[in-house]
Protein backbone atom coordinates (compact mmCIF):
# COMPACT_ATOMS: atom_id res chain seq x y z
CA UNK A 1 0.00 0.00 0.00
CA UNK A 2 0.98 3.34 -0.20
CA UNK A 3 1.80 3.62 -3.63
CA UNK A 4 -1.23 5.43 -5.93
CA UNK A 5 -2.60 3.54 -9.17
CA UNK A 6 -3.50 5.14 -11.99
CA UNK A 7 -6.12 5.10 -14.90
CA UNK A 8 -6.06 5.50 -18.53
CA UNK A 9 -8.98 7.71 -20.18
CA UNK A 10 -12.24 5.56 -20.11
CA UNK A 11 -13.63 3.95 -22.80
CA UNK A 12 -17.05 2.96 -23.20
CA UNK A 13 -17.92 -0.07 -24.00
CA UNK A 14 -21.47 -0.32 -26.08
CA UNK A 15 -24.22 -2.57 -25.49
CA UNK A 16 -23.93 -3.95 -22.23
CA UNK A 17 -26.99 -6.52 -21.35
CA UNK A 18 -26.33 -7.96 -18.30
CA UNK A 19 -23.22 -7.94 -15.32
CA UNK A 20 -23.14 -10.86 -13.00
CA UNK A 21 -21.61 -10.65 -9.64
CA UNK A 22 -20.82 -14.02 -7.44
CA UNK A 23 -18.43 -13.05 -4.48
CA UNK A 24 -15.50 -15.51 -3.84
CA UNK A 25 -16.38 -16.03 0.22
CA UNK A 26 -14.23 -18.01 2.79
CA UNK A 27 -15.41 -18.75 6.07
CA UNK A 28 -14.30 -20.38 8.88
CA UNK A 29 -16.07 -21.60 12.21
CA UNK A 30 -14.30 -21.55 15.42
CA UNK A 31 -15.48 -24.45 17.12
CA UNK A 32 -15.12 -24.68 21.76
CA UNK A 33 -17.34 -26.15 24.26
CA UNK A 34 -19.02 -28.62 21.53
CA UNK A 35 -20.28 -25.47 19.72
CA UNK A 36 -19.51 -22.63 17.24
CA UNK A 37 -17.97 -19.89 19.06
CA UNK A 38 -16.78 -17.23 16.04
CA UNK A 39 -17.14 -17.73 12.31
CA UNK A 40 -14.87 -15.36 10.57
CA UNK A 41 -15.70 -14.40 6.50
CA UNK A 42 -13.36 -13.02 4.13
CA UNK A 43 -13.95 -12.08 0.20
CA UNK A 44 -11.33 -12.95 -1.34
CA UNK A 45 -12.48 -11.84 -5.18
CA UNK A 46 -15.33 -11.35 -6.87
CA UNK A 47 -16.06 -13.61 -10.52
CA UNK A 48 -17.57 -11.79 -13.22
CA UNK A 49 -19.68 -12.66 -16.19
CA UNK A 50 -20.29 -9.24 -18.25
CA UNK A 51 -23.10 -10.04 -21.26
CA UNK A 52 -23.21 -7.62 -24.18
CA UNK A 53 -25.28 -7.52 -26.99
CA UNK A 54 -22.23 -7.34 -29.33
CA UNK A 55 -18.47 -7.02 -28.53
CA UNK A 56 -16.56 -5.61 -31.59
CA UNK A 57 -13.17 -6.63 -32.00
CA UNK A 58 -11.87 -3.53 -31.10
CA UNK A 59 -13.03 -3.69 -27.77
CA UNK A 60 -12.23 -7.08 -27.55
CA UNK A 61 -8.66 -7.07 -28.38
CA UNK A 62 -8.69 -4.20 -25.84
CA UNK A 63 -9.70 -6.16 -22.95
CA UNK A 64 -7.64 -9.21 -23.67
CA UNK A 65 -4.81 -6.93 -24.45
CA UNK A 66 -4.33 -8.60 -28.22
CA UNK A 67 -3.36 -6.57 -31.15
CA UNK A 68 -5.83 -4.84 -33.50
CA UNK A 69 -5.21 -3.88 -36.52
CA UNK A 70 -6.88 -3.01 -40.21
CA UNK A 71 -9.99 -4.56 -38.67
CA UNK A 72 -8.18 -8.06 -37.61
CA UNK A 73 -7.98 -9.10 -34.34
CA UNK A 74 -4.66 -11.26 -33.65
CA UNK A 75 -3.90 -13.27 -30.25
CA UNK A 76 -0.45 -13.90 -29.65
CA UNK A 77 0.65 -16.36 -26.73
CA UNK A 78 2.71 -13.30 -25.11
CA UNK A 79 -0.66 -11.36 -25.02
CA UNK A 80 -1.42 -10.07 -21.56
CA UNK A 81 -5.17 -9.03 -20.30
CA UNK A 82 -4.50 -5.58 -18.53
CA UNK A 83 -5.79 -4.68 -15.39
CA UNK A 84 -8.91 -2.83 -16.24
CA UNK A 85 -11.65 -0.65 -13.60
CA UNK A 86 -15.14 -1.73 -14.67
CA UNK A 87 -18.11 0.38 -13.88
CA UNK A 88 -21.49 0.71 -14.91
CA UNK A 89 -24.99 1.72 -13.66
CA UNK A 90 -28.68 -0.46 -13.86
CA UNK A 91 -31.79 1.17 -13.10
CA UNK A 92 -33.80 -0.29 -9.70
CA UNK A 93 -36.96 -1.47 -9.48
CA UNK A 94 -37.81 2.51 -8.03
CA UNK A 95 -36.58 4.03 -11.28
CA UNK A 96 -33.11 5.86 -9.16
CA UNK A 97 -30.00 4.25 -10.87
CA UNK A 98 -27.41 2.29 -8.65
CA UNK A 99 -24.25 3.03 -9.76
CA UNK A 100 -21.24 0.37 -9.48
CA UNK A 101 -17.48 0.25 -9.97
CA UNK A 102 -15.04 -2.51 -9.47
CA UNK A 103 -11.28 -1.11 -9.45
CA UNK A 104 -8.94 -3.90 -10.17
CA UNK A 105 -10.75 -6.18 -13.06
CA UNK A 106 -8.89 -8.71 -15.46
CA UNK A 107 -10.76 -10.44 -18.36
CA UNK A 108 -9.92 -14.19 -19.65
CA UNK A 109 -10.81 -15.69 -22.88
CA UNK A 110 -14.70 -15.88 -23.37
CA UNK A 111 -15.92 -19.28 -25.23
CA UNK A 112 -17.95 -18.45 -28.27
CA UNK A 113 -20.29 -20.22 -30.24
CA UNK A 114 -20.65 -19.48 -34.03
CA UNK A 115 -24.07 -20.33 -35.42
CA UNK A 116 -25.18 -20.48 -39.25
CA UNK A 117 -28.64 -18.21 -40.16
CA UNK A 118 -31.57 -19.93 -39.61
CA UNK A 119 -35.63 -19.61 -40.47
CA UNK A 120 -35.97 -18.12 -37.38
CA UNK A 121 -34.54 -15.22 -35.88
CA UNK A 122 -32.14 -15.98 -32.63
CA UNK A 123 -29.64 -14.02 -30.57
CA UNK A 124 -26.07 -15.16 -29.42
CA UNK A 125 -24.80 -12.44 -26.91
CA UNK A 126 -21.23 -12.83 -26.41
CA UNK A 127 -20.38 -12.99 -22.37
CA UNK A 128 -16.97 -12.21 -21.32
CA UNK A 129 -15.52 -13.64 -17.78
CA UNK A 130 -13.59 -11.36 -15.80
CA UNK A 131 -12.18 -11.71 -12.02
CA UNK A 132 -12.39 -8.65 -10.35
CA UNK A 133 -9.67 -8.51 -6.81
CA UNK A 134 -8.35 -5.77 -4.54
CA UNK A 135 -6.70 -3.07 -5.40
CA UNK A 136 -3.33 -3.02 -3.96
CA UNK A 137 -2.89 0.74 -3.83
CA UNK A 138 -5.92 1.18 -1.05
CA UNK A 139 -7.08 -2.64 -0.78
CA UNK A 140 -10.66 -1.34 -2.58
CA UNK A 141 -12.12 -3.70 -5.08
CA UNK A 142 -15.63 -2.82 -5.17
CA UNK A 143 -18.03 0.70 -5.12
CA UNK A 144 -21.59 1.28 -5.45
CA UNK A 145 -23.77 4.13 -4.97
CA UNK A 146 -27.56 4.67 -4.84
CA UNK A 147 -29.43 8.33 -6.08
CA UNK A 148 -31.62 7.04 -3.61
CA UNK A 149 -29.30 6.40 -0.47
CA UNK A 150 -29.15 9.02 2.39
CA UNK A 151 -25.99 11.50 1.42
CA UNK A 152 -26.28 10.96 -2.83
CA UNK A 153 -25.67 13.85 -4.56
CA UNK A 154 -26.13 14.60 -7.86
CA UNK A 155 -22.12 14.86 -8.06
CA UNK A 156 -21.54 11.26 -7.28
CA UNK A 157 -23.62 9.80 -10.15
CA UNK A 158 -22.23 12.41 -12.66
CA UNK A 159 -18.47 11.74 -11.46
CA UNK A 160 -18.85 7.95 -11.61
CA UNK A 161 -17.37 7.17 -14.98
CA UNK A 162 -13.79 9.60 -14.12
CA UNK A 163 -11.30 7.67 -12.27
CA UNK A 164 -9.36 10.51 -10.36
CA UNK A 165 -6.21 10.51 -7.54
CA UNK A 166 -8.68 9.93 -4.89
CA UNK A 167 -10.43 6.98 -6.77
CA UNK A 168 -7.05 5.00 -8.30
CA UNK A 169 -7.09 2.05 -10.20
CA UNK A 170 -4.22 -0.86 -11.91
CA UNK A 171 -1.88 -1.48 -9.22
Amino acid sequence: MGKTATYDTSVAIPWLRQVQIKPKNNQEKLYADNQAVEVATATSSYDLTVEMGNLPLEYKALILGHKFENGKITVSSTDTAPYLALMFESTKQNGKSRFVRFTKVQFTEPDETSKTKEENISFSTPTMPATAIYRTSDDVSLEQADEDATGYTDTIGSNWYTLTATTPSGT
